[in-house]
């Protein structure tokens, strides 16, 4: 009887140890398997994400790279409460934001039309005078005008190029809102 039951006993110690080691993966063939594909897919997942990183930016995104520009604080702001309004921007080169300044700032006229304020395009001020027109997010196209030494978009004065805490992201601060003389001429 104690020899059965050391036996048993034994027995029971080996399968253990045997199933033990086919679960370790520093132990097992098993082991190095299992480690391998996750190795892969996360070098493909970070590749991927690298990839979306350097094509799309969130709302979120885009208004924590502006909110340390001086004098858009209240866009910036109102463009980190649109998430609802802007999931992704998908665009190669960047985004612009085109952003009214504090001083005028019509958080009721910005948050309405969030995506009139977005171009999926990373302007400089050469590429900007160059353009007869810019496609918003929103899909209007709001003309470009170059009148003596300022620059007009629909109607409204840029009143700068300001960089942004992301390569990704220019900021061109305008001198005003869009008004709903322009907001009507954007729906045409």
């Amino acid at each position: 009887m104690k020899k059965t039951i050391f036996t048993l006993g034994v027995s029971a110690l080996v399968a253990a140890s045997v199933f033990a080691q086919e679960f370790n993966p520093s132990s097992s063939v098993l082991g190095e398997l299992n480690t391998k594909p996750n190795a892969e897919a996360t070098a493909n997942q970070e590749a991927l994400s690298e990839n979306a990183e350097d094509k799309t930016l969130s709302a979120q995104e885009i208004s924590k790279s502006i909110e340390k520009v001086d004098g858009i604080k209240i866009f910036a702001s109102v463009l980190k409460n649109s998430s609802d309004k802007i999931k992704e921007v998908d665009s190669d080169t960047g985004v612009t934001v085109l952003a009214p300044i504090d001083a005028i700032a019509d958080t009721g006229k910005i948050t309405q039309n969030i995506s009139d304020y977005i171009v999926p395009e990373k302007l400089t001020k050469e590429n900007l005078e160059a353009k007869s027109s810019v496609q918003t997010l929103s899909g209007k196209t709001l003309p470009v005008e170059v009148k003596d030494s300022a620059i007009l978009i629909n109607n409204v004065e840029v009143a700068g190029l300001a960089d942004s805490a992301d390569d990704k992201v220019a900021v061109l601060r305008l001198a005003n809102n869009f008004s709903e003389a322009t907001s009507v001429a954007l729906a045409e």
